[in-house]
């Protein structure tokens, strides 16, 4: 398929075995795909989570690992739900990429295949179960405690990611709440990162030359952030950065004093449970259709816990 990326487990296969209760009674273990937006980081998180689990379950669960090249390559991701079906898979838990693949998802649904999704969820369509990082709490939590770096007076630009995920918006939409009338005045950025460094660096730019008197820059995901750093360092800019997501590198910036604060969500447990919803769906067991896979906020007191791998 064009586009779609062979590596961070693409088209491989974990678990495997005797058979089990239920679905799967009488054909083995039930067939799940975890298709993710990408490899790398974050995404790898994701797939270890998985594959954890269908080592840890082979009469239960045989997984196909799928990923795109990059995190907005919609028709990849559409092939890779429509090839899915084709071969006979009874769960797809995926990240979804925009509302451009909701119909395939549909017809998927159509085919007696059980939907998760993990990571975020998309308007629209309900899936079987999402488990996922509550980015409405994560938001909030992350205006608090950027309340309590900032005063009144001061300024702060927001990295917006992509407009119409519900998750990403959350996590924008917290912290303007929180900071509705503590006298700090926030401005957003002219144009959507998609989560990318250069597009971050390129978007506090411009903030840094519409507003000369900038003093923080909060994101919705954790790359732009580091992006935004770069540029502060290269124009000797004193600027809070905050982020939100948990990467690896954010940690080490912040305990260098590069950048003030990250959300750290943990992936892994995200696919980890969210397999186990799939598993349980097919299987006519009870399970919990929202599950909330928690964010840590993490600063300098914590952060070397978090600058070795992602969570």
């Amino acid at each position: 398929m064009a586009g779609c990326s062979s590596s961070g487990g693409s088209n491989s296969a974990v678990g495997g075995g005797g058979a089990t209760s239920s679905a799967a009674a009488d054909s083995g273990p039930v067939k799940v795909t975890l298709i993710t937006k990408a490899t790398g980081g974050f995404w790898d998180a994701m797939i270890a989570g998985a594959k954890k689990y269908a080592t840890d379950n082979p009469t239960k669960v045989t997984l196909t690992t799928l990923a795109c090249k990059t995190n907005d390559d919609t028709p990849c991701q559409i092939a890779q739900i429509q090839d899915s079906v084709t071969k006979g898979n009874k769960a797809i838990v995926v990240s979804p990429m925009g509302p451009g693949v909701i119909p395939a998802l549909e017809k998927a649904r159509q085919a007696g295949v059980k939907i998760v999704f993990v990571d975020n969820t998309l308007p629209g369509f309900t899936p079987d179960a999402v488990s996922a990082t509550d980015n409405v709490k994560g938001g909030i939590e992350a205006g608090d405690y950027i309340k309590t770096q900032l005063k009144s007076g001061d300024t702060i630009g927001l990295l917006i990611a992509v407009k119409g995920v519900p998750a990403l918006d959350a996590r924008i939409d917290g912290v303007k709440k929180q900071l509705d009338g503590t006298g700090i005045t926030v401005v957003e950025g002219g144009q959507q990162t998609t989560c990318d460094p250069k597009i971050g660096a390129t978007v506090t730019q411009d903030l840094l030359t519409r507003y000369p008197n900038l003093t923080a820059i909060y994101s919705a995901c954790d790359s732009p952030a580091i992006g935004a750093s770069t540029v502060a360092k290269q124009k000797n800019r004193p600027l809070k950065i905050f982020g939100y997501d948990g990467d690896p590198d954010m940690s080490k910036l912040i305990l260098a004093g590069d950048t003030v604060a990250t959300m750290a969500q943990s992936p892994f447990k995200m696919t980890n449970l969210g397999i186990k919803a799939a598993v349980s769906a097919l299987d006519g067991q009870a399970y919990d259709k929202a599950i909330d896979t928690g964010v840590t906020l993490v600063t300098k007191e914590n952060a070397g816990q978090f600058k070795d791998a992602w969570q």
